[in-house]
């Protein structure tokens, strides 16, 4: 070997390296951003599915509480209440409920009260049916590549009990 001169094998090395850390640089910016989609979407979808199953549940407690208040007399507002205690994560201001008695909506304590008493006893099999609808919002907003826009903004659920 002469004296002063490098092996010319230890600097390609080094260099290839450095060129391959640029690489990997750019592979992330270009898939950093397809990544973070699929994981906010999969977050969003998260967060709907859940509020899905809030609904249904607080809609399934409505119904059977409702069905069982043949012969009380406030029984639309204590099924208000009810379904509002069961989707108690949900933001109460975005819930609507609808309550009826063998498909006849009824929107007062007198009118379930009596509707109920009808619908009971021995002789008669009759229905109640609770309705809840949530307006839904989502956690993420804006324009994300229609995130937003795919998203529903009414989650529905009914539920049907015989009354007692």
């Amino acid at each position: 070997m002469i004296s002063g001169t490098r092996p010319t094998h230890r600097l390609r090395g080094a260099s290839a390296l450095k060129k391959q850390q640029g690489v990997a640089a750019v592979e992330f910016a270009l898939l950093a951003p397809v990544l973070l989609l699929i994981v906010l979407g999969v977050a969003q979808f998260g967060w709907l599915l859940g509020n899905y199953v809030m609904v249904a549940n607080a809609a399934s407690a409505g119904a059977r509480y409702f069905a069982s208040q043949r012969g009380t007399t406030s029984p639309y507002t204590a099924t208000q209440t009810q379904v509002s205690a069961s989707a108690s994560l949900l933001k109460t201001s975005n819930l609507s409920i609808a309550t009826s008695v063998n498909g006849t909506a009824c929107t007062s304590d007198s009118a379930c009260a009596s509707g109920l008493t009808s619908a009971g006893g021995t002789s008669a099999v009759g229905t109640a049916t609770v309705t809840v609808s949530y307006t839904f919002v989502p956690i993420f907003k804006g324009s994300l590549s229609g995130l937003y826009a795919m998203m529903p903004t009414t989650l529905n659920a009914s539920a049907v009990e015989r009354v007692q």
